[in-house]
């Protein structure tokens, strides 16, 4: 087994994992993600034991870690993929081109012509001059509508990017295909990378519903629609939501309806959010003082940052998770910053903690999801360390997968 992977047997956890390492001797720490492997086994299954009728295509731009992106095509998961490069990571891996949506609404032409060349033939927009590069570099590819539909709620929204007026212009982009013989099949969607906004979903669908019956008028007969991402990864209690909403959209407006429609989703925060736990250690701290020389306020300075491990879209949830020789000790306000001298590069702005020495170990959950996708290495800092830990059963799993798809 690769070097950077760790085998959790029947007499030890992650969280165990987790804890040794906080526990290990400063000078011989560095800062690390542990990437739990079991954990996106786990939310495949819900997933599928959930939302039975949506496929789930992984966003790959989430978390593109092999080990990741490996396990996923061994689940049979397909892909949102919004580059080339993504694409040729995908079908680099064996998987097939019809598990693979192209959902960028704004291709080079370059990428576009990859994508013909591997086959991919599903793909966003949301202009003419999108349809127009399309029926020009690829006439056979299987045209997806991206309409705006954003969130009330989210972290970031996508509908001031990307995204139709579903009322003013989604009609005449369909006119404009039919024109150009470019093949629309179905209509997408957006509401927001963690959104927190169920009932959006809902109303997302019924409105695709009807641009489906406009471009049934116009002689367009599209069957897949693709309700995007934005699926909360933390929190158990969202997601159920969300998958209450859906599924109730579905059985009103999609289900029974004279043509079939294949439903599909682009989650990727879901996934991987709750994957990964980022170890970071304190290597200084001072002190803010008030006028009576009492501590106003604790700076630790630690050794990752918004510029590798968290992302910088979320800094609502680095809140590190307490040791267990730290739980019954008084609090301080605190500030985390990050291992940079960039005066954003802040981790936690406004936190109360038990005082930490240098050298201590902070636990941070649930940063799986654009973390280090977005890391730029600034000042120079080498990456945070990635190590993998996965039963022996996803172990047993992948290798019959490798060995299945070497048969082919």
């Amino acid at each position: 087994m690769d070097a950077g992977y760790i085998l959790i047997d029947g007499h030890s956890s992650p969280e165990e994992l987790i804890k040794l390492i906080a526990k290990r001797r400063a000078d011989s720490r560095e800062p690390l993600n542990l990437l739990n492997l079991d954990d996106v086994v786990g939310k495949h299954r819900n997933w599928q034991r959930k939302l039975p009728t949506v496929a789930p295509y992984y966003a790959v731009k989430c978390n593109s870690h092999p080990a990741v992106l490996r396990l996923l095509a061994a689940l049979g998961c397909g892909f949102d993929c919004a580059s080339r490069t993504e694409l040729e990571t995908i079908v680099a891996m064996g998987v097939a081109p019809e598990r693979v949506v192209f959902a960028n609404p704004a291709k080079p032409v370059e990428a576009l012509l990859y994508a013909r060349r591997v086959g991919v033939k599903r793909m966003t927009f949301d202009s003419a001059d999108e349809l127009e590069k399309i029926a020009r570099h690829y006439p056979e590819a299987e045209a997806l509508l991206r309409i705006r539909h954003d969130a009330r709620e989210a972290q970031l929204s996508l509908g001031r990017k990307f995204g139709c007026d579903p009322d003013r212009e989604a009609v005449a982009l369909l006119a404009c295909a039919k024109e150009l013989n470019v093949r629309v099949i179905g209509v997408s969607f957006h509401v927001g990378s963690g959104s927190t906004d169920a009932e959006c979903f809902y109303a997302g669908i019924r409105r695709v519903m009807d641009i489906f019956d406009q471009g049934e008028r116009m002689g367009t007969h599209m069957h897949l629609l693709d309700i995007g991402g934005g699926f909360p990864g933390a929190n158990g209690r969202q997601f159920d939501e969300h998958v209450l909403c859906i599924s109730k959209a579905i059985a009103e407006h999609v289900v029974g309806r004279s043509r079939p429609i294949t439903v599909i989703a682009e989650p990727g925060r879901y996934y991987v959010e709750s994957a990964v736990t980022a170890l970071v250690n304190v290597v200084s701290k001072a002190y803010e003082r008030d006028a009576s020389g009492r501590i106003s306020r604790v700076r630790y300075y630690v050794d990752d940052g918004l510029y590798d491990s968290f992302d910088w879209c979320d800094t609502q949830s680095n809140v590190p998770v307490l040791q267990e020789d730290k739980r019954d000790a008084p609090c301080l306000r605190s500030v985390v910053y990050g291992r940079t001298v960039c005066e954003r590069d802040v981790i936690s702005e406004e936190i109360w903690l038990p005082e930490h020495a240098v050298g201590d170990c902070m636990v941070f959950p649930n940063k799986g999801a654009y973390g280090k996708i977005l890391g730029t290495g600034h000042n120079g800092f080498a990456p945070a360390s990635v190590k993998v830990c996965l039963s022996r059963a996803t172990l047993n799993y992948l290798c019959a997968s490798a060995v299945k798809a070497e048969r082919g």
